[in-house]
């Protein structure tokens, strides 16, 4: 056919009460339907032939419900554009643990470049046809129509001075293909030079980084009926969580505090709730998640095994969404709402409901008290706690003039738990009140100088507090101690040419600990330290296939006063893709390292999440550091299918672990502490794979990895039983996901399967191997203006680790999380967009 797709546009309304369609091909029907009721209706004639309808139309009738009556088993979707105004489009194929509404709309985007020297072309226009949107490129060539519905698009591009095209591109949710490399040819033409206008990224993804929008944290995995961000990660190869199910993020075998966690440019503490059921972070609040393993770019340091980059959502952005939620475990809402042209506030409120459908319980195992948030075990003799948590966010933005915007933003969160505690032999009864806080304060400003440089700068406090009464052990106590951060930086961006990007910048950060136990201070109870750092990085595209960043990143640790070390750390990534853009290879090496330290000792024969301590390095507690190699391929052999697989290195200093024989003991100096956590090196090697293919309503993936991680004690004089290397706490060698999902209509429905090996004891025993199986139901439904999502997930664990070793000593206090994983109950939540 010539024509590729129409546009159904009202010319008068019929005077018919009733419009009624019997077996009728669904083109004459949308023609009919649109000159009764004066929606414009835009779609492809391929999309619609061959489809037939019967139904009727009464003009009394909601015509958007009309349409989605009209539509329905018919494989087509209406997505509305504005008022009025709707784009039909095939039912999309690709989409993976999908209950979302922004899962049926994803991007528009590609590069530009000069069609001989492969030359960005900042400034090329980008217009879709059928819709009358468009774009601008970046100064790398970069363009990105956001929030368009699924299915193809007629697309012109034009730049001054080069002869205009016109193609046809597909927007999908998740698409396997890498975005379009589209070259212009020149065409001589007289006009005004343009100036480069800068930007605060660097073009193109590097090396070892995830870069996630909205769609993807809220939409795919999810934890307890609820979207989460690190349910969402812990899907990609080598990541994996504390409880298997649940708990914090661990990074391929590191301990989860060896992650940097990163909210609007502020470091953040400890960022989970219930011992890490959920994280800090609500996915509807989240504009772009950056995700860096292994390997780190210049500007980011602190962390030796990754680090979080999380952006919030802006209505200076034009984010305007209101979601509202309630499920078994939390409420929520979030909003950004415009003031004026020139101003918007982001607001985001949780507070949980555990207690109400779900009950958390408490029971004696093992020499500890184990905490189970969910209540999902024993529910004959187990206790009743109070858990709750609760948090808060709220960011202020304006634009200053023409080239400048600041950004004031603050959050808070909050845990509790509190128990009566029976007398029972060898447990002696009382009150346990546990619970831990965590604030951040900000404020951003980032402005454009001339037409080359851009300029970030930030100040920022941020804190993370616990506390720990006790009153059901021989000698009672309380436990308190908080890490506050207050620190600033300022980053440069110069664009020397098209082709070098010059990044520069200063870090400071003061950081202080303040606790006592039992009304009594130690040395180690207050610290106080910093690090200054300094660092340049260049980014280099010699030719449009090669990138190229070597970086330089210089740091002083100071602590009691004293300088404790210097270092330089140097980092190269390389990226070179072929012209066909299917295929990505990536390359790197870097130098990192890490002030602070979290102590988890062991309690019962578990790695305890409760009791533990910070420490800052100074000249006798040592600096972490850790040298990284990795090396990965992205490979998109069709348009349907998509794999990956990345091999990587780590050899790491400084690291405190518990010595095995010792058991948790709060009340000791830094001297004990170091005692009791000497000094390790650890080295962790693994192969990580990953694909996906699409076959029609289906979506199949598959991710795996070969990994160890392990550790050993640095000193000479430490036991000979010691001596050598032993797994780490969080060494998996085996793990490997599957997934399968299929979409139809307003229904969606997914299965996984996750299989990982057992993690290690403390007295060498790896426990068995654990596997669970998780599967959900989501509908999707659209009333009284709102958009209404309710998510039923239920998760099981046929195969699940032994609760205690052997033969542990009974220790009678410490508070640990139940590592038997969730509840296999269905769990239900139900949301509200608007």
């Amino acid at each position: 056919m010539l024509v590729a797709g129409g546009t159904v546009r009202p010319v008068a309304a019929q005077s018919e009460a009733e419009l009624a369609w019997d077996n009728v091909p669904l083109a004459d029907a949308l023609y009919e339907f649109a000159e009764a009721t004066g929606l414009e209706l835009v779609f492809a004639l391929r999309l619609v032939e061959d489809v037939r309808v019967s139904g009727r139309y009464q003009v009394t009738d909601d015509p958007d419900r009309a349409l989605q009556y009209i539509l329905r088993e018919t494989g087509v979707r209406a997505e509305r554009i504005r008022a009025g105004q709707y784009v039909l489009i095939q039912e999309p194929l690709n989409v993976a643990f999908v209950d979302d509404p922004d899962a049926f709309t994803g991007t528009l985007e590609g590069r530009v470049v000069d069609a001989e020297t492969g030359e960005p072309l900042w400034g090329a226009h980008v217009w879709l046809v059928d819709l009358g949107l468009g774009d601008v490129a970046s100064e790398a060539g970069a363009f990105a129509v956001p929030r368009l519905p699924t299915g193809r698009y007629v697309v012109r591009v034009s730049h001054v001075g080069y002869r205009p095209v016109r193609l046809e591109l597909d927007v999908f949710p998740e698409s396997a293909r890498l975005p379009p490399t589209i070259r212009l040819r020149e065409r001589t033409l007289e006009s005004t030079a343009a100036d480069v206008v800068a930007g605060p990224e660097a073009a193109g993804p590097l090396p070892g980084m995830t870069d996630l929008g909205a769609r993807q944290a809220a939409a795919i995995p999810y934890a307890l009926g609820e979207g989460d961000l690190a349910a969402t990660l812990s899907w990609l190869p080598g990541l994996s969580r504390t409880g298997g199910a649940s708990g914090a993020l661990v990074v391929r075998g590191a301990d989860p505090h060896r992650t940097r966690y990163v909210r609007d440019g502020v470091p953040l503490y400890e960022p989970w709730h219930a011992f890490g059921l959920f994280s800090a972070f609500q996915p509807e609040a989240l504009a772009r998640v950056r995700f860096h393993r292994g390997s780190l770019p210049a500007p980011l340091g602190g962390g030796l095994a990754a680090v979080l980059d999380v952006e919030t959502t802006d209505a200076l952005d034009g984010d305007t969404v209101r979601t509202a939620a309630l499920g078994a475990v939390a409420g929520r809402l979030v909003a950004d709402v415009p003031l004026g042209d020139r101003a918007g506030v982001h607001l985001g409120l949780r507070r949980s409901t555990l207690g109400v459908l779900l009950a958390p319980s408490l029971r004696p195992e093992g020499g500890a008290w184990v905490l189970d948030p969910t209540g999902g075990h024993r529910f004959d003799d187990a206790l009743r706690p109070d858990v709750a948590f609760a948090d808060a966010e709220l960011k202020l933005s304006a634009r200053l003039g023409g080239s400048a915007r600041v950004d004031v933003s603050g959050t808070l969160g909050a845990d509790d738990v509190e128990a009566d505690l029976p007398g029972t032999d060898p447990f002696p009864g009382g009150q346990l009140d546990f619970g831990w806080r965590t604030h951040t304060l900000s404020a951003r400003l980032r402005a454009l100088s001339g037409s080359r440089t851009f300029v970030t700068a930030l100040a920022y406090r941020s804190g993370h507090a616990a506390f720990e009464d006790r009153t059901a052990t021989p000698l009672p106590f309380r436990v308190d101690q908080g890490l506050v951060e207050t620190g600033a930086s300022v980053d440069i961006d110069y664009f020397q040419s098209l082709r070098h990007q010059v990044r520069g910048g200063v870090q400071v950060a003061a950081r202080s600990l303040d606790g006592e136990i039992a009304g009594n201070r130690t040395e180690a109870d207050r610290q106080s330290g910093g690090e200054a750092a300094l660092y340049v990085m260049d980014t280099w595209r010699p030719s449009d296939a090669w990138q190229i960043q070597p970086g330089l990143r210089g740091e002083v640790v100071w602590g009691r006063g004293q300088i404790a070390e210097a270092v330089l750390s140097p980092r190269l990534f390389a990226r070179w893709t072929p012209d066909d853009d299917r295929l990505v290879v990536r390359g790197g090496v870097s130098r990192q390292t890490q002030a602070v330290h979290r102590l988890r000792g062991l309690a019962g024969g578990r790695y305890d999440l409760a009791a533990s301590r910070w420490l800052l390095s100074d000249r006798r507690v040592p600096l972490s550091s850790a040298w990284q190699v990795g090396l990965g391929a992205e490979w998109a052999p069709t348009r349907r299918a998509a794999v990956s697989a990345d091999v990587y290195g780590r050899w790491s200093r400084g690291l405190l672990e518990p010595a095995p024989r010792f058991e948790v003991d709060p009340g000791v100096g830094v001297p004990d502490l170091l005692a009791r956590f000497p000094a390790h090196e650890g080295r962790a090697t693994g192969i990580e794979v990953a694909g996906r293919y699409d076959l029609d309503a289906w979506t199949l993936g598959v991710s795996g990895a070969l990994a160890r991680a392990e550790v050993r004690p640095e000193a000479v004089s430490v036991e000979a039983e010691q001596s050598g290397w032993r797994a780490s706490r969080y060494d998996r060698p085996v793990t490997v996901g599957l997934l399968a999902q299929r979409r139809g209509g307003w229904l969606t429905g997914s299965v996984r399967l996750d299989v990982e090996s057992g993690l290690a004891r403390p007295d060498g025993v790896r426990e068995g191997v654990e596997v669970r199986t998780s599967a959900a139901v989501g509908a999707v439904r659209r009333a009284f203006g709102i958009e209404w999502r309710a998510l039923a997930q239920a998760t099981a664990r046929p195969f699940a680790p032994d609760t205690i070793a052997p033969g542990v000593p009974e220790a009678g206090f410490p508070l640990a999380a139940d590592a038997r994983g969730l509840p296999a109950f269905p769990i239900v939540s139900l949301s509200a967009r608007w």
